[in-house]
């Protein structure tokens, strides 16, 4: 799909115009739904309280169970990234909560056979690769790792090419990344929240015979590759435009935006914590009149499925659509549950909806009749805005000014 010319403005003065022209090189990157996917709304909160560090200071009231996850469920999207020359493809979560560029290495089974599920980099497959010692290691709030050794390689996704690339080669994960349908991980927020840092800089870039760029984000700016410093994302959710003639059920596009995917004007709204895509969140109201007195901070996570909330303000809204505690479940509601209106937020002016429907997620087993909430909880005061909120509304993340354009998404 060509995406039509348009020139894309700004409310305020601080920010000025986009040019959203396919023509001037802009790039798509078709995201797959993973055929494999079952809907786990426990597991999915779970994973984000983890990826935040939150988890481990719930209590068994709050989200029932620590339930084992069967972390394939989690990942609904992913892109397909090639690494090395000739490229050996990935499927890689595309995720705007983290920063950092790692796959399985072929030391990774070594360590544990499930490694073997996975697709694995080849060094000696690669003519460009520039491994280095320099050990590499990611935790988590629960203690669950990645870990292994930095190397140096060309990259590509969609039509664009990054030579010297910075990315972690895992020798050793934990079983929550074993079992996941994806390899490993796109990381598209901003280059202090990295964990990939090299020793020697000039010395790694001596073996690398050129500049080395540490974070994918950091790579698109650096080398000018794409015509301008943003990226949109679109998430299919079955009710929108049909899905894109080149594969997928979604698209991030660098470099420009899509504006057949939403209905007006983008609003743009500054970033509040330059460690996440993070914004503030003036008002939270039910089907645009109940007001639930909530306002605060929110992180626009590609990565997270669910709308993530404060205790005290999950509680609040979960009780508004009806849905109660359940000591082993969390939050659940009835399945047959009103799906006409939406839940709003007001931000930098503008509304922004999540409707109903999608507040409503799978049955609960062993409960007929009960369905899992979409609103879940976390001991944090920053809000979480996962895919529940990007299905609804087209998201522009724009590097240069350290903002996020939101409209809702076309419907058909």
């Amino acid at each position: 799909m060509k995406i039509p010319k348009a020139t894309l403005c700004t409310l305020t003065a601080s920010i000025s115009c986009i040019v959203g022209v396919a023509e001037a090189g802009a790039f798509k990157v078709p995201i797959h739904r993973n055929e494999r996917h079952r809907p786990n709304t426990r597991a999915h909160a779970f994973k984000t309280l983890k990826k935040y560090g939150h988890h481990h200071r719930l209590s068994p009231r709050a989200f029932g169970r620590q339930p084992v996850t069967d972390v394939e469920n989690d990942v609904e999207y992913y892109g397909i990234v090639g690494i090395g020359t000739p490229p050996q493809m990935f499927k890689l979560d595309m995720d705007t909560g983290s920063s950092d560029l790692w796959v399985p290495s072929l030391k990774c089974d070594r360590h544990n056979i499930k490694c073997a599920r996975h697709t694995r980099f080849n060094p000696s497959l690669s003519s460009t690769i520039v491994e280095l010692q320099t050990p590499w290691k990611i935790g988590y709030g629960d203690g669950s790792t990645v870990s292994g050794h930095l190397a140096v390689d060309r990259i590509e996704f969609a039509e664009i090419a990054i030579e010297n690339q910075l990315f972690g080669m895992a020798d050793r994960e934990s079983s929550s990344f074993l079992d996941d349908v994806v390899d490993g991980v796109f990381g598209l927020g901003f280059p202090s929240l990295s964990a990939l840092i090299i020793e020697n800089q000039k010395e790694a870039e001596a073996k690398a015979k050129g500049p080395i760029s540490n974070t994918v984000l950091s790579s698109i700016l650096n080398h000018e590759l794409v015509p301008a410093p943003v990226f949109g994302v679109w998430l299919g959710n079955g009710d929108g435009p049909t899905t894109d003639p080149n594969g997928g059920d979604g698209e991030f596009i660098f470099g420009s935006i899509d504006t057949s995917r939403f209905e007006g004007e983008l609003t743009f709204l500054p970033i509040t914590n330059r460690k996440y895509w993070q914004i503030k969140v003036d008002g939270v109201k039910l089907d645009r009149q109940m007001d639930m007195s909530i306002h605060g901070d929110t992180i626009i996570d590609t990565g997270t499925t669910l709308l993530v909330f404060p205790i005290a303000h999950a509680k609040k809204i979960n009780k508004a659509i009806g849905a109660v505690s359940d000591p082993w479940e969390g939050w659940v509601l009835p399945c047959d549950s009103n799906r006409v209106g939406s839940l709003d937020f007001e931000m930098g002016g503008s509304r922004f909806s999540v409707q109903r429907k999608d507040l409503v997620r799978e049955q609960v087993k062993n409960k007929a009749g009960w369905c899992y909430s979409a609103v879940t909880a976390t001991p944090g005061d920053v809000m979480i805005f996962g895919d529940v909120f990007i299905r609804n509304n087209y998201c522009v993340f724009d590097v240069e000014h350290l903002s996020i354009g939101l409209a809702p998404i076309r419907r058909q």
